[in-house]
């Protein structure tokens, strides 16, 4: 009779394991495999049933071991604890061993001994124990449902082990674990789909063998009929399980529609962008607005954009979606970054995705500047980094708060943002760079007119300053002399203007040498330190071990240091007297340049784009020409070196004076 429901049965499901065979060479998933596994494993014992091979001996062993291994793949197949997923055929190795034995001590073994009776019992204890772990560490179970299992189901077992009831023990585990494995199937997809009830419905008529056996008698007709459902329920189960393949790359499919529409609206609001970064627009990049474009078109909720400032840290230059108080404690992060972490982290640090520019900073492993941003629940943040075509970290787009979070984050999510911070890249040296040629252009234009004006007036100067001194010594009386007196000396700082206007348009550095950073600025600090103490400033220096030394005029960049220092001073005079005032001065090893840094805790450049223009001051007539600055940036320019000024946060300014360092020399140095 059985052949008569098994060999349909078994055709139908050999068709199936050729289907779940390609299903599986389509996406090799641990999910398809163990269902390859599952009904091949259910296929050999219903080949077993019908073959004379599985009514005895060894092959009766094998179809009751096939009996409980084919739900059991399809149990395992079930977990969504990535801790144990991880380790499924290990717990499948596992829960095997006791059970091969259990059923070879009742199959295999003739004589039913003491020591049988005991293997047998040690046995069933052995897979309670790993069925009750597993239950535990498999997370998706309810609580009742461990419960139940530990209190009720593990006793019943043991119980049955302990009377021989080997038949209705192996009965039992086996509908125990399709009613599990239907369980699971229920709470794993969360949907009401053809696919969820075929594959529950017919696990749990699968499961019921053991109830049912118990309530009808062996001798009724209607054991064969429950027989022959039990058949129609695998192949339903097995039919169910393929259309959840179907409906999850349907549901694979969609949304990967959804989000390549998604990313294509997102390119197109980035594309809308504008980067490009104009004189007449004060050379400004917008940071905020770029920020706030994220905010809207990503699945990011927070955006913030950090840039490398001139102390070598970080500065955030836009942010959107952020609240005060987040806002202030990533700026503090970011202040405390340097050059060297941002560009280990950058590297060190793992990829949101494989093959994606996009890394994970994980704040939980980081010192105490990210205290603050840990307080306010920012575990990590994704971060995009800024490089230059040196392959040097200028800064990062920091990313957090993922919208959707129940949906995987993919590659698509990413490449919008990545192709926009390799734009902003672009942009932000093309601004560094155009700020160089237009303020070249500029002081070559004033040069020559400087130059011309220069030549013009020294002549009618000096024939000024001549008479001047002629009138002075031949005047007849004291009102005359007193006022040629007055011609002569403002001719004479006309004309020292004049001297100062030729430097500026030829400021030729003569006389090279190699000079000692670090002895300069200690020779300065000398100097000026007695009058910065009566001023009450307090001046700090640090100087790197190891400094190199430059090549350039000795007298010249120390006339470039002492009118920073000057104008260090004067921005400091008028600071609120609850404000500490400040100058540091640190000197370090940049990419083959030594960098001066020299900072203030004064009020900042008012107009810092034209600070190097000629008599452009901001300080009151007659207490300074304007030249100051821009002489020295003449200096530097014609020592082949680099010249910025920035403003800080929340207060202060700063000059960054780069000098390329003395090849030919053999200084050694530490990097």
């Amino acid at each position: 009779m059985n052949d008569v429901y098994n060999g349909p049965t078994l055709a139908l499901l050999s068709i199936l394991v050729a289907v779940f065979a390609a299903l599986y060479l389509r996406s090799r998933t641990q999910r398809r495999l163990l269902w390859l596994l599952g009904w091949s494993i259910t296929a050999l014992r219903l080949s077993l049933q019908i073959s004379n091979f599985g009514s005895h001996g060894l092959g009766l062993a094998i179809s009751y071991l096939c009996l409980e291994l084919g739900p059991l793949m399809f149990l395992a197949s079930m977990s969504t604890n990535s801790a144990v997923r991880s380790g499924t055929f290990k717990w499948i190795a596992i829960f095997t061993i006791p059970m091969a034995v259990y059923i070879s001590m009742h199959v295999l073994v003739p004589h039913q001994g003491a020591a049988v009776h005991f293997t047998a019992v040690a046995s069933v204890i052995a897979l309670e124990a790993i069925a009750i772990t597993w239950t535990v560490r498999c997370k998706v179970f309810p609580v009742g449902l461990r419960m139940f299992f530990s209190i009720v189901a593990a006793p019943v077992c043991l119980y049955m082990a302990w009377t021989g009831e080997a038949m209705r023990l192996l009965s039992l585990i086996h509908s125990a674990i399709c009613l599990v494995a239907a369980l699971l199937v229920l709470i794993t997809y969360r949907r009401i789909s053809p696919g969820v009830v075929f594959t529950a419905t017919g696990l749990i008529t699968w499961g019921l063998p053991f109830f049912v056996m118990s309530a009808i008698p062996s001798s009724s007709p209607r054991l064969a009929l429950f027989i022959s459902l039990l058949n129609i329920a695998k192949a339903v189960t097995a039919i169910g399980m393929v259309v959840l393949v179907l409906e999850d790359e349907i549901r694979v499919n969609e949304i990967a529609q959804k989000r390549d529409r998604r990313a294509r609206a997102e390119m197109e609001q980035y594309s809308k962008l504008f980067l490009a970064a104009t004189p007449n627009r004060d050379f400004g990049i917008q940071y905020q607005m770029i920020c706030d474009v994220i905010t809207r078109a990503s699945r990011f909720s927070r955006a913030a954009i950090l840039l490398r400032n001139v102390e070598q840290t970080f500065q955030v230059f836009g942010s959107s979606g952020m609240e005060p108080s987040l806002a202030q404690a990533l700026s503090a992060f970011a202040r405390c970054l340097t050059a060297r972490t941002m560009d280990e982290n950058c590297r060190a640090t793992s990829t949101a995705l494989p093959q994606s520019m996009t890394r994970v900073f994980d704040l939980r492993g980081m010192d105490g500047n990210a205290e603050a941003l840990r307080s306010l629940g920012v575990d990590s943040i994704y971060a995009i980094p800024i490089r230059s075509a040196s392959d040097i970290v200028q800064g990062a787009v920091f990313l957090h708060g993922l919208r959707w979070p129940s949906e995987p984050l993919e590659g698509e999510d990413l490449l919008p943002l990545e192709l926009l911070v390799s734009r902003l890249m672009a942009a932000h040296e093309n601004n560094m760079l155009l700020r160089r040629v237009v303020q070249s252009e500029k002081m070559a234009g004033l040069g020559q007119l400087t130059g011309g004006v220069a030549h013009e007036l020294n002549n009618p100067l000096t024939v000024v300053m001549g008479y001047a001194e002629l009138i002075a010594e031949g005047g007849t009386d004291e009102v005359t002399r007193d006022y040629a007196s007055v011609i002569r000396r403002e001719a004479h700082r006309m004309r020292q203007t004049i001297e100062s206007l030729a430097r500026f348009w030829k400021a030729s550095p003569d006389e090279l040498a190699s000079i000692s950073v670090e002895q300069m600025l200690r020779d300065i600090e000398q100097l000026r330190r007695p009058e910065f103490e009566r001023a009450g400033i307090t001046l700090l220096l640090t100087v790197a071990d190891g400094l190199p030394r430059i090549r350039a005029n000795g007298d010249q960049m120390r006339q470039v240091l002492l009118q920073v220092l000057n104008n260090a001073t004067a921005a400091l005079k008028n600071t609120p007297a609850n404000q500490p005032k400040q100058v540091r001065i640190d000197a370090r090893l940049g990419q083959d340049k030594v960098q001066v840094l020299v900072r203030d805790s004064g009020p900042g450049f008012s107009d810092i784009n034209r600070v190097f223009d000629p008599f452009f001051t901001t300080k009151a007539p007659g207490e300074g020409t304007g030249l100051g600055l821009s002489l020295c940036y003449s200096i530097i320019r014609e020592h082949g070196g680099e010249i910025v000024l920035s403003n800080l946060q929340p207060h202060g300014a700063a000059v960054s004076i780069e000098i390329p360092i003395d090849k030919t020399t053999d200084t050694v140095f530490a990097s």
